[in-house]
């Protein structure tokens, strides 16, 4: 796991209730994703079940903008080394899913402004796109972190960062 990835979700964990629907080991029903940080890149491969279908055999859609607003998260995230809420989701659906296939997906940031980082998440199959996703994050400030998570929470993520 990547000390970037490993750090945050470290901080993250100090939530009591903290069960990620994609990426939290410990949601008995999520998604479980094994996400990995290279350079600018995160990235993660999967292979879901009929648990996670909307049509017979079709990984649900609403599961695939999941992925793709978390792995978008971690790209952003690991870029900026901020945090960011998810701002503006768009998202073409190109081909079908099917259940039970190796599927990759990878997301990177593809530009900055002001305090908005807006990342491109692309799924595959085989090297084939099937699903492709823009997510905006807008960053948020100190004081916002404290507002949202509180001061345990922030000194925790400043504490983690700090030497980065």
């Amino acid at each position: 796991m990547n000390n970037t990835f490993k750090k945050l979700r470290d901080v993250f964990h100090t939530f009591e209730n903290y069960n990620c629907f994609v990426c939290s080991s410990s949601n008995p029903i999520g998604l479980n994703l094994d996400i990995k940080l290279l350079d600018e890149l995160a990235c993660a491969s999967f292979n879901l079940s009929n648990l996670y279908s909307g049509f017979p055999s079709i990984v649900h859609g609403g599961i695939q903008a999941s992925i793709i607003d978390e792995i978008g998260f971690w790209a952003m995230f690991n870029v900026r080394k901020q945090i960011g809420f998810t701002q503006k989701l768009e998202i073409d659906y190109l081909s079908k899913i099917e259940i039970n296939q190796e599927m990759r997906v990878e997301g990177r940031e593809i530009s900055m402004t002001s305090n908005t980082s807006k990342i491109e998440v692309n799924i595959f199959h085989n090297s084939k796109l099937k699903t492709k996703g823009i997510v905006s994050y807008k960053l948020i400030s100190d004081p916002a972190i404290k507002k949202f998570f509180g001061n345990n929470f922030y000194n925790e993520f400043k504490r983690s960062f700090r030497n980065d």
